[in-house]
């Protein structure tokens, strides 16, 4: 996964944020990796992860509001 990210990674932007494609199994696989790299990663496309990550992360939120 490194490897791809670094073979297509952008240079780092004046946000300090850079860009690279990885290749993954599944939507939900690749949900929970990405979801490890907490707020240091965004997920910008495909649509129907970026939406399981938001879900998963909206989740965490209500369960940790309700504490």
């Amino acid at each position: 996964m490194v490897r791809a990210y670094e073979a297509t990674a952008t240079p780092v932007g004046d946000d300090g944020w850079t860009e690279g494609e990885i290749p993954t199994e599944s939507t939900e696989h690749a949900c929970g990796e990405l979801l490890r790299l907490g707020a240091d990663v965004e997920v910008m496309a495909p649509p129907e992860l970026r939406r399981a990550v938001s879900a998963a992360v909206h989740a965490l939120a209500r369960t940790y509001d309700e504490a």
